[in-house]
């Protein structure tokens, strides 16, 4: 996914450019037509001077004189280069063709006509000639006059101006992209704050934004506002919910007692059914208790600090299960991505059957995990050294709906469909088997990259 600040620089350069182009394509286009119609200028000046040079000698045919010509002329092959022609064999031509041959083109009085075309080639030289004809008349006397002017030094010129053009517009752009950048820096550093305390609030050091203090730009100020309102709300409702369902389980044993107590009075028969109804009924009890002393207090978007949050759980376990004795192994900066509560709830369930239903010796271990496929994520496993269940029990149990401790008397697996709900919306998986030489070995794997 591309950056916020990548996205503003790739609009920003896209536009610079679309806005720098036509303006660097209009200022050649300038320049070039700047360069010709100097050149064009040059070349219509000095057919005026060639024209006022024409004269009759003393045999009355036509001449130049050479007063009235510069020196350009008399070079050879100097670049500048003229002829006059008439329709009665008149050629008077610049020195500076020497043995080349001038266009030929005739025009009638007052007509002109301008182009391009290539001059003189090879020697050395590879001449483009911009040329320019007008057809004058001198003493009633129909004339072509034909000049012409290599342009390929101006063209070179032209080159080396539009390399430096494109030169300093790069320059200009990494120098406008190296302030913005700055800029973007600055202003995004104003959004540090709040990564900041996201930061704390993932990991549970602070219940909130804090965006009363105005510490953030005006463009995130409402959001962080919703945020704390959402924050707070979620707090409260799950915090009800969940002392609402403990308090409900509390106020239910002695009800529950009271049962047990009129189930006595009832025949045999009864007494059986009834004794086993509300021994189930007290199991669903105790197990909404120990869900609520293990989650504790709600804290909905922060992630488990295992060196944290880890040891008062099994501090917890220890009181509940004296005979149980659990072993951890993990890594003490390991912070696990997934909900703080969730994860609680999860490694609380899986621990309290280990210890309920074997005790002993208990192994917990959570490490990283890193694939060939570039999956990562996160593996918890509890071994236990109890009696463990049977292969077609782990089959049964695994399917969806399916709940163990709703079919066994003794409530085998309490609390494995809610790890299950729990692992399913993480989409990770859960695996149960035997363990050497005998006991139950849970392992839950979660994906890093996944959402709920």
């Amino acid at each position: 996914m591309i950056s916020l600040q990548q996205q503003l620089r790739r609009q920003w350069l896209i536009t610079i450019l679309l806005i720098m182009l036509p303006l660097l394509l209009l200022a050649d286009f300038g320049v070039r037509q700047l360069v010709t119609d100097t050149v064009m200028s040059r070349l219509q000046h000095d057919a005026d001077s060639l024209i006022a040079a024409l004269s009759h000698n003393e045999n009355g045919e036509w001449q130049l004189d050479d007063s009235h010509l510069g020196t350009l002329y008399q070079r050879v092959y100097s670049g500048h280069y003229f002829a006059i022609r008439d329709e009665h064999g008149t050629d008077l031509r610049s020195r500076s063709l020497w043995d080349k041959q001038a266009p030929v083109i005739t025009l009638t009085f007052g007509e002109q006509q301008k182009w391009q075309q290539l001059g003189i080639q090879g020697d050395q030289l590879a001449e483009q000639w911009l040329n320019w004809a007008k057809g004058v008349r001198v003493q009633d006397h129909d004339f072509t006059v034909w000049v012409a002017e290599d342009i390929t030094p101006l063209k070179s010129e032209l080159n080396r101006y539009r390399l430096a053009a494109i030169a300093l517009l790069a320059i200009a752009l990494v120098t406008l992209m190296l302030i913005q950048r700055y800029q973007l820096s600055r202003a995004f550093a104003r959004l540090e704050p709040l990564k900041q305390q996201l930061r704390e609030l993932r990991f549970g050091e602070r219940d909130d934004l804090n965006a009363a203090s105005g510490l953030y730009p005006q463009e995130v100020q409402p959001l962080a506002e919703e945020i704390d309102r959402l924050l707070s709300l979620l707090q409260q409702r799950v915090g009800r919910s969940r002392n609402a369902l403990g308090n409900l389980a509390h106020e239910m044993k002695r009800p529950l007692q009271q049962l047990q107590l009129l189930a006595e009075q009832l025949d045999a028969s009864h007494q059986i059914e009834q004794r086993d109804a509300l021994s189930r009924l007290s199991r669903l009890v105790e197990r909404e208790l120990k869900r609520a002393r293990i989650v504790g207090m709600s804290s909905p978007g922060r992630q488990l600090k295992l060196a944290e949050d880890l040891p008062p759980l099994l501090q917890i376990l220890g009181q509940l299960y004296p005979q149980a004795r659990i072993h951890a192994a993990y890594d003490q900066d390991a912070v696990l991505p997934q909900d703080h509560d969730d994860l609680l709830e999860l490694l609380g369930n899986l621990l309290d059957n280990a210890c309920k239903y074997a005790g002993g010796e208990i192994q917990l271990s959570i490490e990283a995990y890193q694939h060939q496929d570039d999956q990562a994520g996160w593996q918890i496993q509890v071994r236990d050294q109890g009696p463990g269940i049977e292969p077609n029990q782990c089959k049964h149990l695994l399917q969806r709906g399916i709940r163990l401790d709703e079919h066994s008397a003794q409530g085998d697996g309490l609390g494995l469909a809610i790890v299950s709900d729990i692992v399913d919306s993480y989409h990770g998986s859960l695996e149960l088997a035997a363990n050497r030489p005998h006991g139950l070995s849970v392992v839950v794997t979660l994906p890093t990259a996944t959402g709920r």
